[in-house]
């Protein structure tokens, strides 16, 4: 926004601006679009007569929204004839890998439901930043702030608080829950890092990623289903309830406009802005879990989650001190660019300038990371 930025306005300038408008309207269908797809959900997990445990079930619709958006947007983009024939850019093998990881990811996600309360199973599955800072130096060799590692820290000892205050105020708590969130959590992450080496090595677009993965890790998906004996009576359950199939669609539904609100957030305002209302959005998640859902209360519950906060606080520092860095240099190099430009040499100088130019001006890839 030219000018003043956001966080400098008053609440009547934002209002009368058009693009802080915007911010404020994306930034509510988000926090409004996630938090009624987790309510749904938690509904549909503890209160949902007949629901058995459909744990996979729920797993696959939502990715069949993700699925079937992203085939529908490289169907407009190469029309049908050239959806049926272009090749992906990045391996095959690595989409294979990348759908068998977010097929377990998000199935294990839910399956984790079934041994640990909504509330906790959200913060131990924020957790994810451990292991994808771990990977990401060890696999990738990014370089990572010690305020990073002091936030996984916190997300772990949050993690450990609120497992502990699930096995004193819990009789029914069962450990296997935590375990199965390690396998997932472990999934996730590589799945994670992988789709970056997609995105970034093998110059994939991130519908053509979300296509292959997604629509591939359905049929992972589809397979556990299947061996687990939860496809018949799943199928039986839903087609025989309206409601229990409207709050399925309903849940998936939210969470998928929830995930296109924060693309946007992401490419009109940036990754600090979207990192803002990501963090808030995790809190009321936990929040409003405790009031709709009563818990036993245990005081390891509260401890878990102002670690769970902060660590979301800190890790929004980082990713704004990260986007005000990225902006610096992408000034430079747009400064360089344009040097290069304007001065084009016969030894090849011109391609230089126009590499140089659309890595300055390419905005933002479009954001996945909404769980």
């Amino acid at each position: 926004m030219a000018g003043a930025p956001m966080s400098a306005l008053s609440p009547t300038a934002m209002l009368e601006d058009a693009e802080a408008r915007r911010f404020l309207m994306l930034s509510g269908t988000f926090l409004c679009s996630m938090q009624v797809s987790a309510i749904l959900e938690e509904y549909i997990y503890v209160s949902l007569p007949g629901f058995a445990n459909f744990f996979w079930t729920v797993a696959m619709v939502e990715l069949g929204f993700f699925a079937v958006s992203a085939l529908a947007v490289r169907w407009k983009e190469y029309g049908t004839q050239g959806f049926f024939i272009q090749k992906p850019q990045a391996p095959w093998l690595l989409y294979l890998v990348m759908a068998l990881l977010l097929g377990l990811s998000q199935g294990l996600g839910k399956v984790t439901f079934r041994y640990l309360n909504y509330a906790t199973n959200t913060v131990v599955k924020s957790a994810k930043l451990v292991p994808t800072l771990i990977i990401s130096v060890v696999w990738l060799r990014r370089s990572i702030s010690g305020a990073q590692w002091i936030a996984a820290l916190l997300l772990v000892l949050s993690s450990a608080f609120m497992a502990l205050g699930e096995q004193a105020a819990e009789p029914s708590y069962n450990p296997v829950g935590l375990v199965i969130s390690a396998v997932q959590l472990l999934c996730a992450a590589l799945q994670g890092n992988m789709q970056e080496k997609a995105l970034k090595d093998h110059g994939a677009s991130i519908t053509e990623a979300m296509a292959y993965s997604n629509g591939l890790g359905m049929l992972v998906v589809f397979t556990a289903m299947q061996v687990s004996g939860e496809a018949a009576p799943a199928l039986e359950f839903f087609l025989s309830s309206k409601f229990a199939l409207s709050l399925l669609l309903l849940r998936s539904l939210t969470f998928f406009i929830g995930a296109l609100a924060l693309t946007a957030i992401t490419k009109e305002h940036g990754t600090g802005a979207a990192t803002a209302v990501g963090t808030a959005r995790k809190s009321c998640t936990v929040l409003l879990s405790f009031l709709i859902f009563p818990k036993p209360f245990h005081v390891n519950y509260v401890i878990g989650t102002i670690a769970f906060i902060a660590a979301d606080i800190i890790y929004l520092q980082v990713s704004s001190v990260r986007l005000a860095r990225n902006k610096i240099s992408e000034g430079e190099l747009g400064e360089l660019a344009g040097d290069m430009a304007l001065s084009p040499k016969s030894d090849g100088s011109t391609k230089v300038s126009s590499e140089a130019l659309s890595s300055a001006t390419s905005g933002p890839r479009m954001r996945t990371d909404v769980a």
